[in-house]
């Protein structure tokens, strides 16, 4: 049997998918989290469940509503699962009035009956199925109420002779009867005290900016570089350990553990980032955060929708560019596309916090945070003068319930991205390291060499040279860190580590001028691939060539303005 699970987003959905199939898809506080349809066996009856993106309605929306509408209408389904928001059951019943209308086999699960308790809301489930002529069955997805025998909405399953307007008003106005009808409220609606101050006008942005600052210290300042002190220690153990073996050999010491092996260091630092973003998604922050940007926003032609992509950057390009395709119109998401990039990702933070020791010495978070605000000013800039003269519409943003955090669900995601990465420094980032250490080994000839001056991966970097001088950059080596980022940007930290090590030299103006090149280079391949899927291969090629003009350009003007500014300030 196949099964369609339909309804509006942040309804549960998802959650409720990965606890009928045992799956770990992403799950979040917020609409939008699902952009694709996941298929999989239900356990017990071995049925498939195909979970669709949130929909409000039948028409509109972005890329992610119009897949679950295209499967609606072409996937031959034996049963539609309409997953319902008990808390917001007049908004969740439009839907269900269209679906009932393409005459399938439905059954209606009432969602977030726990919450809707604590709301002080019943919704009386036999007097609904009554009225929508298909079976209503009361659940949540998050505690297994009303789950133990899954079978049951497969057993009582028909289709609806229920007469639907084909108006959007008249929807609604059928909607508000049938839940007036079926409900009682015990206790009356209230705003959550907490959005009187994250949502105030005054104290909003400034709460934004504490919330945002935090994160950043977490990560970069106090837990992240404890926990990696650590394993730095490890690493030295290591090749301490292997000094006193027959495995003491270069290649292992220096090109496997002395380069590869300072990447897995910032591991840490990356986790409790991760987590720390997983976390404001699931509280329902992230919603808050777009209100609170809209303005800001609409001066680089965005709206506050494009706020929670943006944000999610921080973390991992490739899912914020999928999160864009909940965003409605063509031009909004590939608008938000194209300045995604100027996020940067966690995968760019080894690199930076190397470049950040070599700046600030003992304190390389302060590094790192100075190319943050550098990279995050040049997509301001680069979006302000590419805006046009389009006026920014105004949109209508679903603020989901504040919610403590699930545990689970943030422990499972945050172990998704670490064994993301782990998964790249096993692929990447130890061959790649493994690669630039031979190649800095051996001449032309591939005869073996102690020395990488004559090298063939120095005469690789040579030829770079004619586009670096007027960085600044005199050393090949540079070149080849900043190329080595094209497949993984963890790899330039993997590069560099592995030149600083046979002695390369960077000045403190070369270390500003190469991190700000290496942030506004185009991202990673797998991002690529991921913004070809979205904006096609042209203006992915287009994307491409003017992240490395601009890239060039910045590091140019830098450069110059340093070299101007050195001998006034020394």
């Amino acid at each position: 049997m196949k099964i369609l699970l339909a309804g509006q987003p942040n309804c549960g959905k998802t959650t409720l998918f990965n606890r009928l199939t045992g799956r770990q898809e992403h799950t979040g506080n917020r609409a939008g989290v699902t952009v694709e349809c996941a298929r999989a066996r239900m356990k017990g009856t071995g049925d498939e469940l195909i979970d669709l993106p949130g929909l409000y309605s039948f028409s509109g929306g972005g890329r992610d509503e119009a897949a679950a509408r295209q499967a609606i209408k072409t996937e031959e389904a034996d049963l539609i699962l309409n997953v319902v928001d008990s808390t917001a059951l007049v908004r969740s019943l439009t839907l269900t009035l269209q679906l009932i209308s393409c005459r399938k086999p439905m059954a209606v699960l009432l969602n977030m009956t726990d919450e809707a308790r604590k709301k002080g809301i019943r919704i009386d489930a036999a007097a609904l199925s009554g009225r929508l002529g298909i079976p209503v069955f009361p659940i949540s997805a998050r505690t297994g109420e009303g789950l133990a025998d899954p079978s049951e909405f497969l057993k009582e399953r028909r289709a609806s002779c229920l007469a639907a307007p084909d108006d959007r008003e008249g929807l609604f106005r059928l909607a508000q009867r049938i839940a007036g009808a079926v409900t009682v409220r015990t206790a009356a609606p209230q705003r959550q005290a907490a959005d009187r101050w994250l949502l105030h006008p005054l104290w909003g942005l400034p709460i934004f900016g504490a919330i945002l600052g935090l994160v950043f210290l977490l990560s970069f300042q106090w837990v992240g570089p404890w926990i990696s002190g650590g394993i730095e220690g490890l690493m030295g153990m290591a090749t301490e350990a292997l000094s006193h073996t027959p495995w003491d050999l270069p290649v292992i010491t220096e090109g496997v553990l002395g380069s590869a092996g300072y990447v897995l260091s910032f591991l840490p630092i990356i986790t409790v980032l991760t987590l720390l973003l997983t976390i404001l998604e699931n509280v329902g922050y992230l919603p808050r955060a777009a209100f609170l940007l809209d303005d800001w926003l609409k001066k680089l032609g965005l709206d506050g929708r494009c706020a929670v992509p943006l944000l999610l950057g921080f973390g991992c390009t490739v899912p914020a560019v999928m999160a864009a395709r909940s965003l409605p119109g063509v031009e909004l998401r590939q608008r938000t596309v194209r300045l995604l990039p100027f996020a940067p990702c966690s995968a760019r933070l080894p690199f930076l916090l190397l470049l950040g020791g070599l700046f600030f010495g003992d304190a390389p978070a302060r590094g790192a945070l100075l190319f943050y605000g550098l990279s995050l000013l040049t997509g301001v800039i680069y979006g302000a003068l590419t805006r046009g003269e389009g006026r920014a519409d105004a949109f209508y943003l679903e603020l989901p319930p504040l919610r403590l955090p699930r545990w689970q669900s943030v422990l499972k995601e945050t172990e998704k991205h670490v064994d993301h990465f782990l998964r790249r420094a096993g692929s990447i980032l130890l061959p790649t390291a493994f690669l630039l250490w031979c190649l800095s080994h051996v001449d032309l000839s591939f005869h073996p060499l102690q020395e990488g001056e004559d090298s063939l991966l120095s005469a690789l970097g040579r030829l770079l040279m004619p586009l670096l001088r007027p960085l600044g950059l005199n050393d090949w080596r540079m070149g080849v860190i900043l190329l080595s980022g094209a497949g993984a940007k963890e790899t330039m930290a993997s590069a560099a580590a592995l030149f600083l090590q046979e002695g390369m030299r960077i000045t403190r103006e070369q270390t500003l001028v190469l991190g700000t090149v290496s942030l506004l280079l185009p991202p990673c391949l797998g991002t690529l691939m991921t913004v070809r899927a979205e904006l096609g291969g042209r203006q992915t090629a287009k994307l491409i060539f003017r992240h490395v003009l601009l890239a060039w350009v910045a590091g140019t003007v830098l450069h110059g303005l340093l070299h101007l500014l050195t001998p006034l300030l020394g």
